[in-house]
């Protein structure tokens, strides 16, 4: 399960990393934590591949002036194995410069991650990335890492949080979704693969105007 956006800068400068609440999981012994540089290597070595069984169609149509577009849900023949085309196969791991690395360790080990990117310029940031080790899925773990990452970026001061996965990665669709994610649009040339790329947003303020340096609440970053 995994959701991704544009690669993230080069260079590490893991001072600048903003550091979420820490919060704990439901499940006993599995604590959601910020990041650190130690724990990057292991998320970088994570296996992202899903399983899915299910697909978002794309539908589109135009009528006159008017041009229709809409998604299905589509139930697959059989269960598939994909892996997200923008993440691994590198030996040079890419590496978060500014925003928040929050991990979910249990046992030790890491089980899972979320990585927010900001976007200064759009006033937002992005979940460029969020996975679960095999072992650790289907306990709702990627949901609560979902959330982390909606604190991280609302305690930035950001207006919202932007993600975007692959319209076959259903299992991601409905982890957004069951965090508070809502799709906002899609692009057919996201990805090098030609899978088309379904945007989600979750809004962060109510005016939909994030707050800034000068009056952001004691005590936030």
């Amino acid at each position: 399960m995994a959701a991704d956006n544009a690669r993230p800068p080069s260079q590490p400068e893991y001072a600048t990393l903003r550091r979420p609440a820490r919060t704990r999981d439901s499940g006993p012994r599995v604590v959601v934590r910020p990041g650190t540089a130690s724990d990057w290597a292991a998320c970088w070595a994570m296996d992202v591949s899903y399983e899915t069984d299910h697909v978002w169609q794309l539908q589109t149509s135009v009528q006159a002036d008017v041009s229709m577009v809409g998604f299905v849900q589509v139930r697959l023949p059989r269960t598939v194995t994909l892996r997200d085309p923008l993440w691994g196969g590198s030996a040079d791991p890419p590496q978060p410069e500014r925003g928040s690395l929050i991990v979910a360790e249990a046992g030790g080990s890491v089980d899972g991650f979320a990585l927010v990117v900001p976007d200064a310029p759009r006033d937002v940031d992005t979940l460029w990335m969020l996975a679960v080790r095999q072992r650790a899925r289907r306990g709702g773990l990627g949901t609560r890492l979902a959330r982390a990452a909606v604190e991280a970026a609302r305690a930035s001061g950001r207006r919202a949080l932007c993600a975007t996965v692959q319209a076959r990665n259903f299992p991601a669709i409905r982890t957004l979704q069951a965090a508070g994610f809502v799709l906002t649009g899609y692009d057919e040339q996201y990805y090098p693969s030609n899978d088309v790329g379904l945007r989600f947003a979750h809004r962060l303020t109510a005016n939909g105007a994030g707050r800034r340096a000068g009056n952001r609440p004691p005590g936030s970053r």
